[in-house]
């Protein structure tokens, strides 16, 4: 349990920061400037790892890429029962792609409207939170359910027909690190995913839920031996869960490999589910 305490504490560098930071300013107020030194360089370890994603992002270079498609993916939670509001939210974004994670028996049953609107679905729903459900205006190829060998959770896999060119798509739900065991099989699926992706040697998208941010050393094999960019590049933290605005920590993430560029990340409004929708645009590089 301990192990998996500190885990989850490498998601919150944003609030350290700003604890940090507070800390400070109450020592200096106080009349204690060495403290309130040592507390303001306390807190550049944790901004030096924030702030790179607000920065950096190159503009895209016209005529760079196929037209963009827009992708909305939001972990709905299964023990949500306001089916309607995803879709609102799916009607006043209108993207061309949607990823749901969570989605049970009851979801599926609710969600005819929206495989009307999407008529290229696969949907695997499941009792408890590893039900996944991918729905497209675009037409899918090769629509399935992927079990990577060993990981035990499945995912959604398909090929999107793009205006600019095929892309591979994933659909994830990574376990939820509760426990050493837990956090110890979702870095294994991690590591499984990235090598899957770096072996496909195509245009990929991969998105969900993967209960780790960017900072927990569980992401790292997705960016390196996955090829995977982060679609927040340039965009900022963008927190999803839980779904209190900018409390959050960003554990929902669009990636893709260099075959994708991205572009346009969102954090969406809540859907009374524990986590916030994101949304991007892909289009495949040319």
């Amino acid at each position: 349990m301990t192990f998996a305490a500190l885990d989850n504490l490498s998601n919150f560098p944003f609030h350290f920061a700003v604890a940090f930071l507070a800390c400070a300013m109450a020592l200096a107020l106080r009349g204690r400037r060495l403290a309130a030194l040592a507390a303001a360089a306390a807190a550049l370890l944790p901004i030096a790892q924030v702030a790179p994603w607000y920065f950096g992002r190159a503009p895209a270079a016209p005529g760079g890429a196929g037209p963009p498609v827009k992708l909305l993916v939001s972990n709905v939670y299964y023990g949500n029962h306001e089916y309607g509001r995803i879709q609102r939210l799916i009607a006043r974004q209108d993207p061309d792609v949607v990823g749901l994670v969570e989605i049970d028996r009851d979801w599926q049953h609710n969600l005819g409207a929206l495989r009307a609107r999407y008529p290229h679905f696969y949907e695997m729903p499941d009792e408890r939170y590893v039900g996944l459900g991918l729905y497209s205006r675009l037409p899918l190829a090769n629509a399935r359910t992927l079990r990577l060998p060993g990981s035990g959770l499945p995912a959604i896999a398909a090929t999107v027909a793009t205006p600019g060119g095929d892309v591979e798509f994933i659909l994830v739900h990574l376990p939820s690190p509760t426990d050493a065991a837990l956090v110890r099989r979702r870095n294994q699926q991690a590591v499984k995913l990235a090598r899957h992706v770096h072996a496909l040697g195509a245009p990929t998208v991969v998105a969900g839920d993967f209960n780790m941010s960017m900072w927990n050393r569980g992401y790292r094999p997705l960016a390196n031996a996955g090829g995977l960019a982060n679609a927040r590049e340039g965009y900022g933290v963008g927190p999803t869960w839980p779904a209190l605005w900018r409390l959050g920590v960003p554990i929902d993430h669009i990636l893709a490999t260099d075959g994708v560029r991205l572009a346009e990340f969102r954090v969406l409004p809540g859907v009374g589910a524990d986590h916030l929708p994101i949304a991007a645009e892909f289009s495949v590089r040319r």
